[in-house]
C-alpha cells in the first residue's frame, strides 16, 4: 500500500469506530474513544498507529522499546507493519505479554506480489488471521472504495464478535 492509501484506510476505519475524530489528524500512539453505536458499551477505546513500526524505529529503537514506552493501550490496537518476520513476531509476543489476542490482516494484492514473505508472516503464533480482499488497481477511486470496503468488514466483524457481551 502506498502512504496514501494507507492514510486513506487508517481515516476510513477510525471514523467508522469513533465520529469524535473524523477530521482529526491521526497522531501516533494516541487513543480515541469508540463511539460506533453497536460497539460504544462493548469496547470502549482504540488506537492506531500511523505509521509502520519500522517507519519510526528512529524514535523507538526497537519492537520491545516501542511497546514498553511509545504504544498507547487501548480496548483495541491497530498496528502496521512491514513484511518483517522478526519484527512481526516480537510484535506477536509482546501483544501476547498484554494479553491482547493478535490478529494478522493479510491483504489480498501483498499476498499476490509477496507470496512467501506473507506466507512465512502467516506461520506466526496469530490468535487469528483475516484476508482482505483488495485487488491491485490503478484507478483511485476503486482503490479508495476498496479501502473503504475493507474498513467495514472489520467493524461489521467486530460488531459480530462483540454481539453476546
Amino acid at each position: 500500500m502506498t502512504e496514501q492509501e494507507k492514510r486513506h484506510f487508517r481515516r476510513n476505519l477510525s471514523s467508522l469506530l469513533s465520529i469524535d475524530n473524523r477530521d482529526s489528524r491521526l497522531d501516533c500512539n494516541l487513543s480515541f474513544p469508540i463511539t460506533h453505536p453497536y460497539l460504544i458499551r462493548k469496547i470502549r477505546t482504540f488506537s492506531i498507529a500511523n505509521r509502520s513500526v519500522q517507519e519510526k524505529l528512529d524514535v523507538y529503537k526497537s519492537i520491545p522499546e516501542y511497546f514498553c514506552n511509545h504504544f498507547c493501550e487501548a480496548d483495541l490496537c491497530f498496528i502496521s507493519s512491514h513484511l518483517n518476520v522478526n519484527d512481526i513476531t516480537q510484535m506477536i509476543v509482546e501483544g501476547h505479554r498484554r494479553f491482547y489476542n493478535v490478529c494478522g490482516i493479510f491483504l489480498s494484492n501483498s499476498i499476490a506480489s509477496a507470496a512467501e514473505p506473507n506466507a512465512a508472516i502467516s506461520e506466526l503464533l496469530w490468535d487469528e488471521r483475516w484476508i482482505a480482499t483488495n485487488e491491485f488497481t490503478e484507478d483511485e477511486d476503486q482503490q479508495n472504495h476498496q479501502l473503504q470496503s475493507i474498513a467495514e468488514t472489520i467493524v461489521q466483524i467486530l460488531i459480530e464478535r462483540t454481539r453476546a457481551w
